[in-house]
């Protein structure tokens, strides 16, 4: 009886036994399954020292594992690492290129790279390693007699659009330098061929005494063209009082344009000789009245008095303006003898 007791907590012990080596047996597959299988290799197993030794490192990824991050930097044991290039990563797969370079002659191992990686759903940062490689590292032959060469040649690094950046900034500026200089020079052409002279302005009294001076060498009135003589003398005056002083003179009687030079006090003191200058031609040109040739001389030489009179600021006449003077003329000389 009591055989069989002991008997039977002996197979309830063995059960749980088993029970508890099958449960942990299939935890240890299921954690198995999620862990990511990682391999490295590379392309030869011996090296001269300071050659590149390149790593490829494949990872497989279960489901749960997002992706794998590298947790080395700049060395992997006695390796320098140069430079770590990571492929495109796809479904499931990730690939790794480690340049590495070491100084130490003799047979060595490539330690295991170590990632980092967490699992959907868990906060906890889990790693996983590489296998380790073994790798023969020799010397080089130095001969003594030749020159000191570099170990490997300089390494060429690929063009980028930033080493290009500030070549193509100067290309640009110097293309906008030269079409301002472009427009510029066609600019000033045009306004040199645009470009005209201003004419010089002649004062309105200088332009009456050198048309009294042409009136005066021509002689109408002893060529017996008096009313012509009167019609260009009346002229130059009432142009003279427009251009000078903006009176309505042009298209103006005698009488508006007296009525016009009383406000002017430099016409004050030739109102009466105006008045009957302009009687005098009126009734040549309209009556056929005929003046005596002292009358018309004396009538121009008023007209060299009027322009002179009414000139705003007389200034001294420089030797070239000498032929515009009145006294330049023998009615010049007569109208400075009447008025002295």
């Amino acid at each position: 009886m009591v055989s069989g007791v002991e008997n039977t907590k002996i197979l309830f012990c063995n059960l749980t036994r088993s029970f508890l080596v099958i449960a942990l047996f299939l935890f240890a597959s299921l954690a198995w399954a999620q862990e990511p299988k990682i391999s490295a290799s590379t392309d030869s197993a011996q090296y001269k020292v300071g050659a590149w030794i390149l790593l490829r490192v494949n990872a497989e990824l279960p489901p749960a594992v997002d992706s794998l991050t590298v947790a080395v930097k700049d060395s992997l044991g006695p390796f320098e690492i140069l430079n770590v290039d990571p492929s495109p990563s796809k479904a499931g797969h990730q690939q790794w290129l480690f340049r590495l370079t070491i100084f130490d002659t003799g047979n060595v191992y490539v330690p295991p790279v170590i990632f980092s990686y967490k699992n959907r759903g868990d906060t906890l940062t889990r790693v996983a390693y590489t296998n380790p490689i073994p790798l023969t590292i020799t010397s080089i032959p130095v001969d003594l007699k030749g020159d000191i060469k570099d170990i490997k040649p300089p390494l060429d690094a690929p063009w980028k659009f930033e080493d290009f950046l500030p070549y193509l900034i100067a290309l640009a500026v110097i293309i906008f330098l030269g079409l301002a200089y472009w427009y510029y020079r066609r600019l000033k052409k045009r306004r040199e061929a645009s470009y005209v002279a201003p004419k010089p302005v002649i004062p309105p009294w200088r332009v009456a005494l050198a048309a009294l001076h042409t009136l005066e060498d021509q002689r109408l009135w002893q060529q017996g063209r008096v009313k012509e003589f009167y019609s260009a003398t009346t002229e130059i005056i009432r142009r003279f009082l427009e251009d000078q002083y903006g009176l309505l003179a042009l298209e103006s009687t005698s009488d508006e344009i007296m009525g016009q030079l009383k406000p002017l006090s430099a016409a004050q003191t030739l109102l009466k000789e105006f008045r009957s200058f302009f009687t005098t031609a009126d009734l040549v040109k309209f009556a056929k009245y005929l003046p005596t040739p002292e009358e018309d001389e004396q009538e121009l030489t008023w007209a060299f008095h009027f322009v002179r009179t009414m000139t705003p600021h007389p200034t001294v006449p420089s030797p070239g303006d000498a032929a515009l003077s009145p006294e330049a003329s023998p009615a010049g000389e007569q109208e400075a003898a009447n008025v002295r």
